[in-house]
């Protein structure tokens, strides 16, 4: 979802929203994965989104971050969602 979509700017709900509406996924089965923590991890968060830090795009290393899982490499992302099918939380 970029500006252009939705006129908006993260961390406002919109672009969340519409990429959601888009997908016809309910925020709770969705994994936002990003590197900007105070637009990409608090936005999501904010609509009810799962959310996964970057860790690996954060070039600086000096955002607070505060998401449900941490990214070494978007490999990561196959392991969460295989953990989360296999509890039955997906």
């Amino acid at each position: 979802m970029t500006f252009d979509d939705t006129k908006e700017r993260k961390p406002s709900p919109k672009p969340f929203l519409t990429a959601l509406e888009r997908l016809g996924v309910e925020p709770h089965d969705a994994l936002m994965v990003g590197d900007w923590a105070e637009r990409d991890m608090v936005g999501a968060k904010n609509v009810g989104m799962q959310t996964a830090f970057a860790g690996y795009g954060d070039s600086f290393g000096n955002q607070t971050v505060n998401a449900d899982f941490i990214l070494t490499d978007i490999s990561d992302v196959l392991n969460i969602i295989e953990k989360q099918n296999m509890s039955g939380l997906a």
